[in-house]
């Protein structure tokens, strides 16, 4: 499954980040230097007696610069928006003897890999899904993903919410929306903004994680 993901979505796990994700698309503009050198490059190398080259040219330079800015804007403006989650939205999450019959499940996914996870431990009741090394885990149809994470894929059509967090937030995030964009809906999806390094700077309490690496 994971060699038919399409190569744009193995990059993602590398490539995105929180304030790409958060950029607005108006601040976004070519910049004067930016427009002069898609001209210059239309013109370089071009004789006075060539000014109908040049202007056909010229125009399709032109072009393809707007083309990549319209790109730049496109990715912007369709990034979801997920709920954000803090300390104490997490903290009352965690399983307790007293939840009522009504409480919706919070599933907390941590990114991290596994070798973090051994050296800090993991928020109790998290579950994890590694991003860098499985890019591709909720892609998986249900019996792929049991097979290979030890444990039951979290519903794409299911209750509750899940909760993506990692060391400082930026590979949470990006999971997330991975997560949104292999079919789960954007209003069960959460990010632990500060994720560990904040619920360990508020004391949070800590599992050890003996899990085995992927």
């Amino acid at each position: 499954m994971a060699s038919q993901l399409p190569f744009t979505i193995r990059r993602t796990a590398a490539s995105i980040s929180s304030t790409a994700i958060k950029t607005p698309a108006r601040t976004i503009s070519a910049s004067p230097i930016f427009q002069r050198r898609c001209i210059s490059a239309a013109t370089r190398g071009f004789r006075p007696s060539q000014q109908g080259t040049v202007a056909r040219s010229h125009i399709y330079k032109t072009q393809q610069c707007t083309h990549r800015l319209k790109q730049v804007r496109l990715f912007s403006d369709e990034s979801t928006s997920l709920r954000e989650w803090g300390f104490e939205d997490i903290n009352t999450s965690l399983p307790s003897d007293s939840r009522s019959p009504s409480h919706k499940p919070v599933i907390l996914i941590d990114v991290r890999e596994p070798a973090e996870l051994k050296g800090t431990g993991i928020i109790p009741s998290a579950i994890s899904i590694p991003l860098a090394s499985q890019p591709d885990a909720m892609y998986l149809d249900a019996d792929e993903f049991e097979t290979r994470f030890g444990f039951p894929k979290p519903q794409v059509d299911g209750d509750g919410t899940l909760v993506f967090y990692c060391k400082a937030g930026v590979r949470a995030r990006a999971a997330a929306q991975l997560a949104v964009q292999a079919g789960y809906d954007p209003e069960r999806i959460g990010v632990y903004e500060g994720s560990w390094l904040d619920w360990e700077q508020n004391g949070g309490k800590v599992e050890k994680w003996d899990g085995d690496d992927f």
